[in-house]
């Protein structure tokens, strides 16, 4: 039998350094490899942290803005909208029409605003004929967004509370106080201090409402209502006064272009047509 040739030297070495090269390479791969996997495992556990605090926050945010609503005291007539219903007795809380006809008619305004005092001044008569004959559902929403133009003092705010002081301690009371708000040489001009306090109780009690009840307007007691029916308003994309929403029904109300010069009636009859509102 013929003996093996022996390699030379060199070709062994050779060939030693090419197999502990490959080791090493394979070494190295398999190391790099098991480093990507730690990694990923530590970027999805990161990730499933994050993922799970996010969750917990939004949780907590639901969870305090669920119960800051819950929280809030709501005037008589108050609706989840953030406006109050007047009946057909034209009290706040009184029973409204109701019907498949009866169109509702939600105002948003601001007791510092020239435009929604011109609004009111002007559909005043005809809305209250309209909310006593049944055929409007009349609600009535006060925003507080013209508080920085009154130096300070928060007119907006302020008005709105003690309207709705009004509202929940001397209903029938109610309408004659907000459309003396916004009587022309009543109504503050937007950029002054506004009524004070104290004005605003003289004028309450010129239309009724009893020393009792204006005793309460210091207690800010539905300063929290004023601001959830500014966040709802916004919510209905309510982004500045005078508004209006006429519809049948919640799902349907639709904006009307220019509350001041609207034709009320001429709206009401388009909605009930199903025709589109100018």
């Amino acid at each position: 039998m013929a003996k093996a040739k022996r390699k030379p030297p060199q070709v062994v070495a050779r060939e030693q350094a090419r197999q502990a090269a490959r080791l090493e390479a394979e070494r190295l791969k398999a190391a790099q490899a098991a480093k990507d996997r730690r990694r990923k495992l530590i970027g999805l556990g990161i990730g499933v942290v994050l993922l799970v605090a996010i969750v917990v926050v939004v949780i907590l945010v639901l969870q305090e803005t669920k119960q800051s609503t819950e929280d809030v005291i709501r005037p008589t007539g108050g609706n989840d909208a953030g406006a109050i219903v007047i009946g057909q007795d034209l009290a706040a809380g009184g029973e409204p029409a109701s019907g498949e006809d009866v169109v509702t008619v939600r105002i948003f305004s601001d007791y510092m605003c020239p435009y929604c005092g011109q609004a009111e001044r002007r559909l005043k008569a005809r809305l209250e004929e309209l909310a006593t004959a049944g055929e409007i559902r009349l609600e009535l929403q006060v925003l507080p967004r013209l508080d920085s133009l009154s130096l300070g003092t928060e007119y907006s705010t302020r008005a709105a509370n003690a309207a709705a002081t009004v509202a929940n301690y001397a209903p029938a009371q109610y309408l004659a106080f907000h459309s003396k708000l916004f009587e022309s040489g009543i109504q503050p001009a937007e950029g002054s201090e506004g009524l004070s306090d104290e004005e605003l109780i003289a004028l309450a009690q010129e239309v009724g409402v009893p020393e009792d009840v204006t005793a309460r307007f210091a207690a800010a007691e539905f300063e929290p209502w004023v601001s959830y029916a500014n966040t709802e308003a916004y919510n209905q994309g309510v982004s500045s006064t005078p508004a209006m929403l006429i519809g049948l029904k919640e799902s349907d109300l639709a904006a009307v272009s220019n509350p001041v010069q609207v034709d009320i009636d001429d709206a009401i009859a388009k909605v009930r047509a199903g025709e589109k509102l100018s």
